[in-house]
């Protein structure tokens, strides 16, 4: 582990480097353009923060897959209580549980449904076990990483969210052709990876109902 993190540091230290002296530009007069050269800064300050999360994640990603490894996985009655018949007064539609991958994976996938043009799903994986840990972990470390991706039509983030480290997305759509949509993915208790979907939502609106999952279902 330690070799691998010396390699992705070198790599991500190299990344760095690049971003800045790619944001620096020169003016007419050859010196450098105060506002660009303020954004390749930023950016190098953004990488180095970056890099700190992802060697904490690092460890913690360690730690998190040793302690859930000898977990013991969700029934399937706990997973129903935790995806109910209902959500919010919207009626659950569709509703599936078992093991992913060929092994003992524990999840399950439940759609509340108000019309043919909103629902909202709600997907879990349960990171007790072996295989389960180290999925989990994985995500656990990739939530650390900050970053923002923004298009006309879309924001998507990692970082500190409700409370939590999670992945938004936002999708405000095209009028007409694409309705909005909107995802959060986060760890709960350290040991549930947890994706909410919303066809027909914005982030604001999906947001509402990671509030009312029954959380106290979960170990």
């Amino acid at each position: 582990m330690k070799r691998q993190l010396s390699v992705m540091s070198l790599l991500l230290s190299a990344a760095i480097l690049i971003a800045g002296c790619g944001n620096r530009n020169e003016s007419k007069d050859g010196s450098a353009d105060e506002n660009e050269t303020s954004t390749g800064i930023s950016d190098v300050v953004k990488g180095v923060s970056n890099l700190d999360n992802l060697t904490d994640g690092a460890k913690k990603m360690e730690e998190l897959q040793a302690k859930l490894k000898s977990e013991k996985p969700l029934s399937s009655e706990e997973l129903k209580a935790f995806l109910p018949e209902s959500l919010d007064g919207l009626k659950r539609t569709s509703y599936s549980a078992g093991s992913m991958y060929g092994v003992s994976v524990i999840s399950g996938d439940a759609t509340y449904t108000v019309d043919d043009q909103k629902d909202i799903k709600i997907s879990i994986i349960d990171g007790a076990g072996e295989t389960a840990s180290a999925i989990v972990s994985l995500a656990q470390m990739g939530f650390m990483v900050d970053s923002e991706n923004i298009t006309d039509t879309e924001v998507e983030k990692t970082g500190d969210f409700e409370g939590k480290r999670a992945k938004t997305t936002d999708n405000k759509g095209v009028e007409g052709s694409t309705p909005k949509s909107s995802e959060i993915s986060y760890l709960e208790k350290d040991r549930y990876l947890i994706t909410l979907r919303g066809n027909g939502y914005s982030l604001d609106e999906l947001k509402a109902f990671m509030g009312k999952l029954n959380v106290s279902a979960l170990k």
